[in-house]
């Protein structure tokens, strides 16, 4: 009986390593992860109508997010967007200022109001320990408004910064799902901080003419 339970103890180990191997030899490929942001806007009617001009700068140093995690080397596959991630802060903005009562605008003008959002930060990097390891997404937003009263010829300025630091503990080997999802998470937090800036909107609400 011992010597079946120790076959069977075997089996399952070899079971168990062979995973471990697909496992690791999918995480050293390229992934390409596609956003389908959800992000929940409490719909107001502070805009008032006002045209709001929307523009944003990707100013992150290339568009690697960062590398997926591997059980047999340092670094994965590299991890990129199928789309820009201008254009989907862009867009988002965009409805998520339409639901607050604005008329967004993606061309600029200098005779309107201005909401600039540079992307400074957007990225995925794995930690590990000796028995664990765990997964992170951090996203940094600024935002920035210019405005020009011209009845009053006053320039007024609101700027602020949105971060989100997201982590997956006890984490070894992700899958291209898992990273998928908790990169769609990551966007979904940092955008939603950025239109919950209360002060942002009354302020725009309040100036933009």
């Amino acid at each position: 009986m011992k010597s079946i339970s120790v076959i069977s103890i075997l089996k399952n180990l070899a079971v168990i390593l062979c995973c471990l191997v697909v496992i690791a030899s999918c995480a050293d490929k390229s992934q390409t992860v596609k956003i389908v942001p959800d992000i929940p806007v409490i719909e107001s009617n502070q805009g008032k109508g006002k045209i709001i001009t929307v523009k944003v700068i990707d100013k992150r140093p290339n568009n690697v997010i960062g590398y997926r995690s591997s059980s047999t080397v340092s670094n994965g596959g590299e991890i990129t967007l199928s789309q820009s991630l201008e254009k989907l802060v862009l867009y988002e903005s965009i409805k998520g200022l339409m639901k607050k009562g604005f008329n967004p605008l993606a061309a600029k003008s200098d005779d309107l109001p201005t909401l600039t959002i540079d992307i400074q930060e957007f990225r995925y990097y794995t930690s590990t320990s000796q028995w664990t390891g765990a997964v992170h997404t951090k996203a940094t937003l600024r935002a920035y408004v210019n405005i020009n009263n011209s009845s009053s010829l006053t320039k007024r300025f609101y700027e602020n910064l949105y971060t989100v630091n997201n982590e997956k503990k006890n984490v070894v080997v992700t899958t291209a799902a898992q990273n998928e999802k908790l990169i769609n998470e990551m966007l979904n937090d940092v955008m939603k901080k950025l239109l919950d800036d209360n002060q942002l909107i009354e302020f725009m609400g309040k100036w933009a003419e």
